[in-house]
């Protein structure tokens, strides 16, 4: 008896993103949520079928560093800031005040834009203040449900600190913000992340962050690599995002110190890495801890050096995030590998400047190894799971038809995507 298929894509231009990067002009089987077959020629039958004719698919793409808490903040200033005005007039200055209905507003919107952009994972770096709190408690609860919601693999990383960093405290003072807004007593911060792992459901994760390791004391970061350990689950938070936050009090390097409570890690993920040096490089190389590279969120605020050629030099896999919503407004993927690609041609650090294919790899299954998660994600092959864009090529700007890869990170735009599938079921669909 001939199998039925539960949906075929068919007819479409394929960027698989496997080993080999093959191309394929045929069709896509998936069953109970998983890629079973990629063809060429005449599809197998199935339940429901996608007319792809004309279009290119590609693996859904993977945000490996975001903020989803201050989409509220967008639009809101037209300065030039410097990252602390940023931090503490526009991001704090947002979240800090925010109720559940805010919380599950900001995910929402993020989620809508991301569904539209084909970006179908993402680890969200979450933080409203007042960890311990009960508005704190609530606003948690309100944002992983809207994170069901929107049917993404969505990766909840809430950030709790126990401590101020030197010189903190005259920022608080400017900015009228108080100590208990963002650091908590140990035990506390402790207990929220490991009850904020009960919450996971679906598609949603939680994982285990602090907001800058210069936030936490040995105590508790080690206590949150207990808690993932014991929890399976991942651990992200800026590594060497500043100068000053490469190197802890007493002189130990940011990378070394969280290697030595045991942090730096497969399936963990060290967000910017701009101010990472060739040991911090090499020891997130040795111990198969990922990189999140994101490019936009820091050429705005006046970064002069892209991470990127550097961190792969040394080994590391990089994946590609948008970071903050005020940073970086319009969650669109396609726009951060281009910016991730200009940046990298004008302020590179590797041995050799990016290419499209390369960039596009991050966005896809490079991120999907920063993530301990290419077993599964960023690439279309049997076994994976069936997260899949599909890319309407007739615009004018997208002739004449050359390179796929090429089209989709040099021309297409998110207008151009008709369909969006997380285990082959549809989060967005233009058609």
């Amino acid at each position: 008896m001939t199998a039925v298929h539960d949906l075929v894509v068919d007819d479409a231009v394929i960027v698989t993103m496997n080993a080999r990067r093959d191309v394929v002009h045929g069709w896509i089987a998936i069953d109970d949520g998983a890629v079973t077959a990629v063809g060429s020629g005449r599809a197998p039958t199935a339940r429901e079928s996608v007319d792809a004719r004309g279009g290119i698919v590609h693996p859904g793409f993977l945000s490996t560093h975001q903020h989803a808490m201050d989409a509220l903040g967008r639009g809101a200033r037209d300065e030039a800031p410097d990252f602390f005005d940023w931090l503490f007039g526009t991001y704090y200055g947002s979240v800090l005040g925010y109720g559940d209905a805010d919380a599950g507003r900001a995910v929402a919107l993020t989620g809508a834009d991301l569904a539209r952009a084909g970006i179908t994972t993402v680890v969200d770096c979450w933080g409203v203040g007042g960890v311990g709190s009960r508005r704190a408690d609530a606003c948690l609860v309100a944002s992983v449900a809207a994170a069901v919601r929107t049917g993404l693999r969505w990766i909840v990383a809430p950030m709790v600190s126990d401590r101020l960093p030197p010189g903190w405290d005259a920022l608080l003072d400017r900015h009228a913000v108080e100590p208990a807004d963002l650091v908590a007593p140990t035990d506390v911060a402790r207990r929220f992340a490991d009850a904020a792992c009960d919450l996971a459901t679906g598609r949603v994760e939680v994982w285990t962050s602090v907001e800058l390791p210069e936030m936490a004391g040995d105590a508790l970061l080690a206590g949150l690599g207990d808690v993932a350990r014991a929890r399976s689950v991942g651990f992200t938070t800026h590594v060497c995002a500043s100068e000053p936050g490469a190197v802890d009090v007493g002189g130990e390097r940011a990378v070394a110190r969280l290697d030595r409570l045991g942090l730096v890690r497969p399936g963990t993920v060290a967000a910017h890495a701009v101010f990472a040096d060739a040991s911090d490089r090499e020891l997130l190389a040795d111990r198969g801890m990922g990189a999140a590279h994101c490019a936009a969120a820091t050429m705005l605020l006046g970064g002069t050096s892209s991470p990127l050629g550097a961190l792969l030099d040394a080994g590391v896999a990089v994946g590609l995030g948008l970071d903050n919503a005020t940073l970086n407004a319009t969650a669109d993927m396609g726009a951060e590998m281009r910016q991730a690609l200009m940046f990298d041609r004008v302020a590179g650090t590797g041995r050799a400047r990016a290419t499209a294919h390369e960039i596009f790899a991050h966005a896809t299954i490079d991120g999907a190894r920063a993530l301990g998660r290419d077993a599964e994600l960023g690439s279309i092959e049997p076994g994976k799971r069936a997260d899949l864009v599909l890319v309407d090529t007739g615009g004018s700007h997208l002739q004449p038809p050359r390179d796929p890869v090429l089209a989709l990170v040099w021309q297409a735009t998110r207008a151009d995507i008709r369909l969006v599938l997380v285990d082959g079921e549809p989060v967005h669909d233009r058609r």
